[in-house]
């Protein structure tokens, strides 16, 4: 059985869907995985979008469980273009936030009020210094544009700052009692010591 459906083409570039996205009906409101869906597929767009622009191929797009991504060749990127390609993802789930807030303000749309949460925390969340997340990849391309000579520092600067931020998310899972986002933070700790012991 396939389990992806490709939905369309944007910019020349197939959009899948993952089956494996159906499983968050089992425990999330119709509405809300809606919201998820539309939010991470904009993101997603996003990135594309903006690389397209800058002239670099996007293989394609899908939206997954738990996240999605838009397959981009970014060999030899100069860190100024990687910084535009992958901020376009947070800041677009923003002004989506901003948009959804400013229409349910005008119509009180019940749906909306969905749209807002997942589009800020998406926001929140993507920017954490944690890589590989957008905001950890942002950040390593701006110390490497600071660092030009010595990018194998720079690269181990934002794993410590990246186990760091895990750490504390995990550690405010632990709190909330927010078992998935914690499974996420242990893979973050985990990626970030095995970088930091490959750059031993």
């Amino acid at each position: 059985m396939k389990l992806e459906l490709k939905m369309f083409n944007f910019q020349g570039s197939p959009v899948y869907f993952k089956l494996w996205f159906l499983l968050l009906f089992a425990w999330l409101t119709p509405s809300m995985v809606v919201a998820i869906f539309l939010s991470v597929l904009v993101h997603e767009l996003a990135h594309a979008a903006v690389a397209n622009r800058l002239g670099y191929n996007v293989r394609q797009i899908y939206i997954d469980l738990f996240y999605g991504a838009a397959e981009i060749d970014l060999d030899h990127c100069p860190e100024r273009d990687a910084i535009q390609i992958i901020g376009a993802g947070p800041i677009s789930n923003l002004l989506l936030g901003i948009v959804s807030f400013g229409v349910y303000a005008g119509t009180g749309i019940p749906f909306l009020t969905e749209m807002i949460v997942v589009n800020i925390v998406m926001f929140i969340f993507n920017i954490l210094p944690i890589y590989p997340m957008d905001g950890g990849r942002i950040f390593r391309s701006l110390l490497m544009m600071k660092m030009p000579s010595n990018r194998r520092l720079a690269k181990q600067i934002s794993d410590w700052v990246s186990l760091v931020f895990s750490v504390a998310l995990l550690g405010y899972c632990i709190y909330t009692s927010s078992l998935m986002l914690g499974i996420f933070s242990l893979l973050f700790i985990y990626y970030a010591l095995k970088e930091l012991k490959y750059l031993k």
